[in-house]
């Protein structure tokens, strides 16, 4: 087993990638303990898995210009299902987890006079799990024409599971610029026939730029990918991410 550290990751939340002024991250995930202990007990506690839940806390390094992190952030305080993705490295096929959550801490303004302007966002799991999955399309590669992503096997989708998946369009240029993109399965690495799994609304340069669904098994499809579709004039260019996973 090799041992990390973190670097060149990718944190997205709606529609902003965080990395590049994060400074600390984490995600925890929690199980309720339900106590069960009755009074038959030998002296030992027994406890059973309740709920489950998420919590995510970031600091980052300030950015409080029009469209900066600050901007971004601020209206996103006390909103249930922002799409959240973390990745373990930019690059794809990398390690993802993906949630829905409600930021329910913003500290905008922290720090001492001549150091880093600094802020700090926390929140928990909102709608839906927290699911470890895969970078299948990175942010950091702006595209401008229609094409499919590379297919990943990701496995198959069982009766009671579901895939999950997450889009966040960090950028947007041209002219009325659209963005389509669909989650596909097929049962070979050659995708020759492909079937539409998750079809996330329109993108656009103002609208659907964060968006988290799921399809539930059962599904023996086990390869899967994106395509997208980009529209417009004036040399439409998107820069997106898609994660997805099964749970």
């Amino acid at each position: 087993m090799a041992v990390q550290y973190w670097q060149d990751m990718s944190i997205l939340v709606g529609s902003i990638e965080m990395a590049g002024n994060a400074k600390v991250f984490d995600l925890k995930t929690d199980v309720e303990a339900l106590d069960t202990t009755a009074l038959s007990t030998t002296g030992w506690t027994t406890v059973i898995a309740g709920n489950k839940s998420g919590t995510v806390n970031l600091e980052f390094m300030q950015d409080p210009v029009t469209g900066g992190v600050d901007d971004t952030l601020w209206p996103l305080l006390g909103v249930a299902d922002t799409p959240k993705s973390i990745c373990t490295n930019s690059a794809d096929g990398s390690a993802a987890y993906l949630l829905k959550t409600i930021p329910l801490s913003y500290t905008p303004v922290s720090g001492n006079v001549g150091e880093l302007a600094m802020g700090t966002i926390s929140g928990s799991s909102s709608t839906g799990p927290v699911v470890r999955g895969t970078l299948l399309h990175p942010s950091n590669v702006s595209r401008t024409s229609t094409s499919t992503g590379t297919g990943r096997q990701l496995g198959a989708v069982v009766a009671g599971k579901s895939m999950y998946a997450a889009l966040h369009v960090i950028s947007v240029a041209g002219s009325s610029p659209t963005l389509a993109v669909i989650l596909q399965s097929d049962d070979n690495a050659g995708f020759t026939t492909p079937t539409s799994r998750i079809t996330f609304s329109t993108a656009t340069a103002t609208t659907n730029r964060a968006q988290l669904s799921s399809v539930a098994g059962a599904i023996t499809d086990d390869y899967w990918r994106i395509s997208y579709t980009i529209g417009g004039t004036g040399g439409p260019t998107f820069a997106f991410a898609v994660t997805a996973g099964i749970l």
